[in-house]
C-alpha cells in the first residue's frame, strides 16, 4: 500500500538521519579532541624543550650559532641583530606558535625572544599529521559503515513496525467489497495497533448496525407509502373516467396522477438507494438518457404553467448510462423541476453529450451565501423570497455519490444557473 510504503520510508529515513547525525557528532568530536590533545602535547613539548635548552645554556653570550638537532626537534638560535642568519622558514615568523610546511614537511614551530636571543624550536610533526589523516579516513569509513548499518536497521525496524499496520489496512480495505466481514483480531497483539484494531472493529460494527437500520427504515417506510399512493392513484383513475368533468377538473385530476407517478418513482428511488449492497441493484441495464429526459420534461411542464419560458433539448451525441431507469428519472426530474420553478422568463436548455447532462436556465440564480449549502436540503435559495430548495438537490447529490458520478454547478444571482452531471469516470477525472 502506498501509505504504508511512505510510512516505512519515513521510518527508514529517520534511522538514517539519526545515524548520520550521531556519526557526524561523534566523528567531529573525536577529530576535534584528537587535534586538541595533539596541539596541547606538541606545545608542551616545545616549551619544555625551550626551557631545558635555556637551562643548559646559562651563558647567553655564548649561545649556539648553529641549530641543535634531535630526532624530531631542531632548535635555531640567533641574536636579534643576526636574525637574517636563521633559516628562511623561521626567519620572519613573529613570536608565538606556528604551523609551517617547508620542503614537503610539516613543522610545529615556537618562536620566542629572551633577552637579546631569538629562539626557534621546530618540531617535525609530519608523521603525526599523516596518522591524523589516517585517523580521519578511519572515522569516515566508520561513519559510512554506521550509516549502512543504520539504513538496514531502520529498514528492518520499519517493516517490522509497519507489518501489523499493513495487515490492518488490508483487512479494512476488504470491508469495501465485503462490508459484512469483521477484523481478525487474533493477528494483533496488546500493543497500540491491537487497541486501534479493536476500536476500528467496534466502530465498524456500529456502522453496520446503523446501515442495517437505515435500510430497514427506508424499506419499511417505502413499502408503507406504497399503499396510500396506490389508493390515490386508483381514486384518480376512477375520477378521470367520469364524463361530466370540466376541463379544469380534468386538468386537476391529471396533475394528481402526475404527482402520484412522481411519488411512486421517488419511493422506488429510496428503495434502490437503501439497497446499497444488493447485487441485483449493482447489475443495472444500460439506459439511453434522451428518452428519459424528454419524458421527464413533459411530466414536469406543469411547473412552467403559462410562463414565457422556452424549453430546448440539445442531444449532440447519445448518452448511455448504466443505472436503474427510475434513478435516472428522479435525477433528471429534480434538476428540471428546479429550473422550471425558478425561471420566470427566458429559456431552459437541457444538453446531452456522450458523457454528461447539463441543465441551463435563465432563472433567479443562487446567491454566493447559499451556494455552499444547496446540496444539504431545505435551504433558502434567496434571502429575498420565501422559496426553498427542498430535498431535490440533496437527492441528486446522494444518487451521484452512490453511482460514482459527479455533479457540478455554476450560478449567479439574477443571471441563472447551470447544473452538470458527469457520468463517465474518465471525464470526471478530467474535471
Amino acid at each position: 500500500m502506498q501509505t504504508t510504503k511512505h510510512l516505512s520510508r519515513r521510518i527508514t529515513y529517520a534511522f538514517l538521519l539519526f545515524g548520520a547525525v550521531l556519526t557526524l557528532v561523534l566523528g567531529l568530536g573525536m577529530i576535534i579532541a584528537l587535534k586538541s590533545i595533539e596541539t596541547s602535547v606538541l606545545d608542551d613539548i616545545l616549551y619544555t624543550e625551550l626551557k631545558e635548552f635555556q637551562r643548559q645554556d646559562k651563558d647567553s653570550s655564548q649561545f649556539a650559532q648553529f641549530p641543535l638537532s634531535r630526532a624530531t626537534i631542531i632548535i635555531h638560535t640567533a641574536s636579534l641583530d643576526q636574525i637574517a642568519n636563521m633559516p628562511e622558514h623561521v626567519r620572519d615568523l613573529p613570536q608565538g606558535i606556528h604551523d609551517v610546511t617547508y620542503n614537503y614537511r610539516d613543522y610545529r614551530i615556537l618562536i620566542e625572544h629572551s633577552g637579546n636571543v631569538r629562539y626557534a624550536i621546530q618540531f617535525d610533526d609530519t608523521s603525526i599529521h599523516q596518522r591524523e589523516r589516517d585517523f580521519v579516513r578511519l572515522v569516515l569509513l566508520c561513519s559510512i559503515l554506521s550509516l549502512i548499518v543504520a539504513f538496514f536497521v531502520g529498514w528492518g525496524m520499519s517493516h517490522r513496525i509497519i507489518h501489523p499496520i499493513r495487515k490492518l489496512a488490508y483487512q479494512i480495505m476488504a470491508f469495501k467489497n465485503q462490508p459484512g466481514e469483521s477484523l481478525d483480531l487474533s493477528e494483533f497483539g496488546d500493543d497500540e495497533i491491537g487497541v486501534l484494531a479493536r476500536k476500528l472493529q467496534h466502530y465498524h460494527e456500529q456502522l453496520q448496525q446503523l446501515l442495517v437500520r437505515e435500510k430497514e427504515f427506508a424499506s419499511n417506510v417505502s413499502h408503507e407509502l406504497r399503499t396510500p399512493v396506490t389508493s390515490i392513484s386508483l381514486a384518480a383513475e376512477v375520477l378521470a373516467t367520469k364524463t361530466d368533468l370540466s376541463d379544469i377538473d380534468y386538468a386537476r385530476i391529471q396533475r394528481i396522477q402526475r404527482a402520484v407517478g412522481e411519488m411512486s418513482e421517488l419511493i422506488e428511488t429510496f428503495l434502490i438507494l437503501a439497497q446499497i449492497n444488493d447485487v441485483s441493484i449493482q447489475q443495472n441495464n444500460t439506459c439511453q438518457m434522451g428518452p428519459i429526459v424528454r419524458k421527464v420534461i413533459e411530466q414536469q411542464r406543469v411547473w412552467l404553467g403559462k410562463k414565457p419560458v422556452k424549453v430546448l433539448i440539445e442531444e449532440d451525441e447519445p448518452l448511455d448510462v448504466t443505472a436503474h431507469p427510475g434513478i435516472l428519472s428522479v435525477l433528471v426530474a429534480n434538476l428540471v423541476r428546479n429550473a422550471f420553478r425558478y425561471t420566470e422568463q427566458g429559456f431552459i436548455k437541457v444538453s446531452i453529450t456522450n458523457s454528461q447532462l447539463t441543465v441551463l436556465d435563465t432563472g433567479i440564480g443562487i446567491d454566493m451565501a447559499t451556494q455552499n449549502q444547496i446540496f444539504k436540503g431545505y435551504v433558502n435559495i434567496s434571502s429575498v423570497d420565501t422559496n426553498r430548495v427542498g430535498l431535490g438537490l440533496a437527492i441528486v447529490q446522494r444518487i451521484c455519490e452512490r453511482y460514482g458520478w459527479k455533479v457540478l454547478f455554476e450560478s449567479e444571482k439574477d443571471q441563472g444557473s447551470q447544473f452538470t452531471v458527469i457520468f463517465h469516470s474518465e471525464h470526471i477525472n478530467e474535471n
